[in-house]
Formats: structure tokens, C-alpha cells, sequence
């Protein structure tokens, strides 16, 4: 009897999560709100790396800052808390510097921490019952940063700064002696953090990139009994819809190729993608958008020299 293939091991927690989770409706809000979420309804201008290396050191600054000054707050001294916590450090880089990657975006941020704290209070507790815990602080934060990364992992929520919050959890004796009350302090500080980002990242660049999950943006492909291709399109919280294209499409089940253009990206049915691996294409497909309203606006701009040219030279 033959075990089936590794590739078919999966668990898709969004089967079971999205259609309980609301519909983004960025678009009917006031445009200035609408921004600061991240909705853009054309597609940003690119910006160089000096700009950006500026940007992620103010964003980075502002959001230690603000959390140094939480920390500092009465209701979080008076429970023995350090200054910071040093996952937040790392965190920092993700959420004003790399602001694209998958592993930035709030899901990730939010749900990866929370969950990693949960986790590291957790199995710090269950180590403390032994009368040789402070022996066992090592043991107990291997175990918390490896289960922290299984879970994180199975609910898409990856990040990678998180593992830091569960290890500290469980070997950094001023953070495990908050005990259940590094769960409210973390949920505040990803908060904190997160509305920031959404504040300095969004005067020249786009944070977040999506907010729950980037896959109602992936088709796939099949093939119909006649042979023809079938794009199906994820649609995130309704159903699915087919779109049937020519027998000469390049979309084929049997060509393995992932397409991106600047209107939709095509997945064969039966390759599976991770949510990181599904947010890279999407990043993908955003700057063929970029590159193709740069374009239109050199080709205007060119059109629109040539006319006061010709109307000089009448």
C-alpha cells in the first residue's frame, strides 16, 4: 500500500475561514481613508530606493518610538515588562522597509504574533510546573519556536519576527513573567505598529498589499471534456466563475506554466502555492501594472510634446 505523494499533504485553513470573512470594500470609502488602507484605483508610481531607504527609517523610528513609549506606559511597567520586546525590532524592518513581501502584510503581522505569544505562554507554563524550569527555559523555547512555526505555517499567518515572541516567551524571564498578559500587550503593540505602517507607508508607497489574503486574484486552469481551457477564478468570499478561452491558449494544464500579465495570473489546477508564494505573483503582476501606466504616461507625454511641437512650427 502506497502512502500518497507529500504534494497532496495539505490543509487550506481559508476553505473554511473565508466565507465568514467580509469582502474588502476599500473602494466606497472616503478617498483620504480609503489610501491610508492601502486601495489604490490606479497603480502607484514607482519610487527609487533612496526615497524608500528614508521612508523605512522614519517608519521604522516612529513605530519603535511609539512602542518604547508603550512599554514605558503605566499599565505595561507595572507588570515588570521590559523597554521593548526585541521581536518588535525585526518587525519593524518588515513592516516600513520590505512592505510587499507576503510576510509583512497585517494577516501575517497581527495573527502571526498574537499566535506565536499564545503559543510561547503556553508551553512556558506547562514547563514551569516542573520544579527544574529554569534547566528546561531552553528546552521549553525550542519547543515554543517550533510549534509556533507548524502553526503559523498552517494558518498562513507566517512571520518571521514572531518566532522571536515565542521564543522570549519561554527563556526571557521579564517577558514569561508577564504571563497571560503578554497577549493584550502584544495584540496593542501589532495595532500600534500596523497604523503606523498604514500612515507613513501610504504617503509614497502601497501598505498593505491585501489585507486578508491575495488569492482572490489567482485564477486557475483546467481543461473541459472538449478539450478547451477553463480559467477559474477565485473570488474571495463568493463563489467561482468560469471564463472558457480558445484551444490555442497558452493556458494549458499540460504546459505547466504560471502566466501574469497585468490583468490576471493563471495557475495549472493541480500546482499548489503557498499564500508567500501566491503574494509574490500578485507583487509580480502589480509592477507589470506599474510598467504599463509608466508607459502609457511616457507615450502621452511624447504625443503631447510632438502636438505644441507642431503647433510651434505652424
Amino acid at each position: 500500500m502506497h502512502s500518497p505523494p507529500a504534494a497532496k499533504w495539505q490543509f487550506d485553513i481559508d476553505k473554511y475561514i473565508d466565507p465568514f470573512v467580509p469582502r474588502n470594500r476599500l473602494d466606497r470609502l472616503p478617498n483620504p481613508i480609503s489610501r491610508f488602507l492601502g486601495y489604490r484605483d490606479a497603480p502607484r508610481e514607482p519610487i527609487g530606493n533612496i526615497p524608500i531607504a528614508l521612508w523605512s527609517f522614519i517608519g521604522a523610528f516612529a513605530g519603535t518610538a511609539a512602542l518604547s513609549a508603550l512599554f514605558m506606559s503605566k499599565w505595561i511597567a507595572d507588570q515588570g515588562a521590559p523597554v521593548i520586546i526585541g521581536s518588535f525590532g525585526a518587525a519593524a524592518i518588515l513592516e516600513f522597509n520590505v512592505i510587499e513581501s507576503p510576510l509583512s502584510q497585517p494577516r501575517n503581522s497581527i495573527a502571526g504574533h498574537l499566535l506565536s505569544a499564545l503559543i510561547g505562554v503556553c508551553i512556558t507554563k506547562l514547563f514551569a510546573l516542573s520544579d527544574n524550569f529554569e534547566e528546561l527555559r531552553w528546552l521549553a523555547g525550542a519547543i515554543a519556536v517550533g510549534l509556533a512555526s507548524a502553526m503559523m505555517t498552517l494558518t498562513k499567518t507566517v512571520h518571521p519576527p514572531a518566532g522571536a515572541t515565542a521564543l522570549l516567551a519561554a527563556v526571557q524571564p521579564n517577558i514569561s513573567g508577564l504571563g497571560w498578559w503578554l497577549l493584550p500587550i502584544t495584540l496593542v503593540s501589532t495595532l500600534v505598529t500596523t497604523s503606523i505602517a498604514c500612515l507613513l507607508n501610504n504617503l509614497h508607497r502601497q501598505f498593505p498589499v491585501y489585507w486578508w489574503s491575495p488569492t482572490g486574484k489567482i485564477s486557475r486552469t483546467t481543461k473541459d471534456n472538449n478539450g478547451d481551457v477553463e480559467a477559474v477564478h477565485g473570488s474571495h468570499g463568493q463563489g467561482l466563475e468560469e471564463k472558457k478561452q480558445s484551444n490555442g491558449s497558452r493556458h494549458t494544464e499540460n504546459s505547466l506554466r504560471i502566466c501574469i500579465d497585468s490583468l490576471e495570473v493563471s495557475v495549472p489546477e493541480h500546482v499548489y502555492l503557498s499564500a508567500e508564494e501566491r503574494g509574490i505573483l500578485e507583487i509580480l503582476q502589480q509592477r507589470l501594472r506599474e510598467a504599463e501606466h509608466s508607459d502609457l504616461s511616457d507615450a502621452s507625454t511624447i504625443g503631447k510634446d510632438r502636438a505644441d511641437s507642431d503647433n510651434a512650427t505652424l
